[in-house]
Formats: C-alpha cells, sequence, structure tokens
C-alpha cells in the first residue's frame, strides 16, 4: 500500500489530501498539522472580528474527524515535521503536546508548510497588544484582547489585503483606526489609479491614513502602547496589529 504523508493541514495540505484520495481508493493518507486546527476559512478571519461572521464555527470547513469520515484521512494535528530525511524516505515528528519524536516513513511526500506573518525586530514590538492574524488562535486572541482591554483605538502596521480587512473590521466595531503603509500607496501590486479611490474611502471612514510612514519603536504604557514612527512623530493607540506580509514556513531541516 502507497503511504502518502502530507506536511501541512490548511489550505494547500487539505485541498491535497481530498485530491489524493480521489486519485486512490487505497492510499493510506497522514496529514501531519502542528496547529489546532484544519481547513479553516483564513479569508474570513477578519470578518468574524467584525461580526459578518457571526458563528466561530462557520470558519471550520473540515475537522480531523470529518476528513476521516470522508476521505479516510488519517489528520494528526499537534504534530510538526523536524526532519526530512529523502535518501531514507522518512520524516521525524514531534508531538507538540507529549514533545515525543517518532519516525514516518512515507512513499510519497508533499509539503505544504504554508507561510508565517512577518514581524520586524523593532524594539519594543513583542507585547501582549501586539498581534497579527493568519490562524484562528490569532482570531482568538485580538477577540479576547477587545474583552479585556476595550480599546476605542488600533494601529494596523501594513496595507495589503489583510491589513485592509483588518482596518474596516476594527472600524465596524467602532474603534478609531490608525492605517500605517510605508510605501506611498495601499494595495501595492495596483496601479495608484486604482489605489487612490481606496485612499478616499478610508479618509471619509475618518480611518487616520498615513502613507510614507513607518514603525520604528514602541513603548508600552499605562494605557495601551505609544508608537514611534520614522518620521519623528509619536502615535498612541490601544491595540497594534502588525499585517505587513509573510514568509514560507520553511524550518525543516
Amino acid at each position: 500500500m502507497t503511504r502518502i504523508v502530507i506536511v501541512g493541514g490548511v489550505a494547500g495540505g487539505a485541498s491535497a489530501a481530498a485530491r489524493a484520495r480521489r486519485l486512490s481508493e487505497t492510499a493510506e493518507i497522514i496529514m501531519l498539522e502542528r496547529g489546532e486546527f484544519v481547513s479553516f476559512a483564513n479569508c474570513g478571519l477578519p470578518y468574524h472580528i467584525s461580526g459578518d461572521i457571526t458563528q466561530r464555527e462557520a470558519l471550520l470547513l473540515q475537522t480531523p474527524e470529518s476528513f476521516r469520515r470522508r476521505f479516510n484521512v488519517e489528520v494528526r494535528t499537534g504534530h510538526e515535521v523536524q526532519i526530512i530525511d529523502r535518501a531514507a524516505k522518512t520524516v521525524v515528528v514531534s508531538n507538540m503536546a507529549t514533545a515525543e519524536t517518532y519516525t514516518l516513513s512515507y512513499d510519497r511526500l508533499l509539503l505544504s508548510p504554508g507561510a508565517g506573518p512577518v514581524v520586524p525586530a523593532i524594539a519594543g514590538v513583542d507585547t501582549p497588544r501586539t498581534f497579527t492574524l493568519r490562524s484562528i488562535p490569532d482570531m482568538d486572541r485580538i477577540l479576547a484582547a477587545m474583552v479585556t482591554y476595550q480599546p476605542k483605538t488600533a494601529t494596523v502596521v501594513g496595507g495589503g489585503f489583510i491589513g485592509l480587512e483588518m482596518v474596516e473590521a476594527l472600524h465596524q466595531r467602532g474603534l478609531k483606526v490608525s492605517l500605517l503603509e510605508l510605501a506611498d500607496q495601499v494595495m501595492t501590486p495596483v496601479d495608484s489609479e486604482m489605489a487612490m479611490p481606496v485612499h478616499q474611502e478610508l479618509v471619509a471612514h475618518h480611518v487616520d491614513l498615513r502613507l510614507r510612514t513607518g514603525l520604528t519603536a514602541v513603548t508600552e504604557t499605562a494605557n495601551g502602547l505609544t508608537l514611534t514612527l520614522d518620521n519623528g512623530q509619536m502615535l498612541d493607540t490601544e491595540l497594534l496589529i502588525m499585517a505587513i506580509g509573510v514568509r514560507p514556513e520553511t524550518r525543516l531541516a
């Protein structure tokens, strides 16, 4: 029997597992995911924060149990692949709950580890009020902070798609939102003529849009954070969302 091992269980890995089962009814398919969740709707995360998607469960497209029932795929969440031995066709896997490791052989190996958020080495950025948004736990932490801190202000760093969606979500929740973008426009992949209406819409909704502005330092205060900007200005905020991009998760040995 052919054994297919898939590393990563969100969009790419989950789709590959389903496709592999359609191509073979007999293959043993094992999907390894270091996180708690598989096959969730990444794009819906900001919209649950905003309240547009009211039910958290609506973001969970599949579970390990449903993968087993529907596709006969074994899903191991909380399992991280640490080493790949291509010659021996094995992977070394760590069970993150028990800290135990084991070796798993494969006939076919598919890597779909995804990407992680980029957080530059900015002085003071590692605070309880600083967040990224890439996963269900990230979303849960932001929602918990909304309850804990009851913020009235927030700052988003990065004017890409996730940054803009977070600006919209936080604004919809009644926060005064500042948006810092190092470039001279948001949505840098598009032409400036297409970005201009977005700028106008942000300003029309009283978003504090600051283009050509970078973040250089973060200082915790009694009521939140003070941000030092690269133009010398200071900005007080209660929540900080870092949304400047992602990098591939390629830490395997």
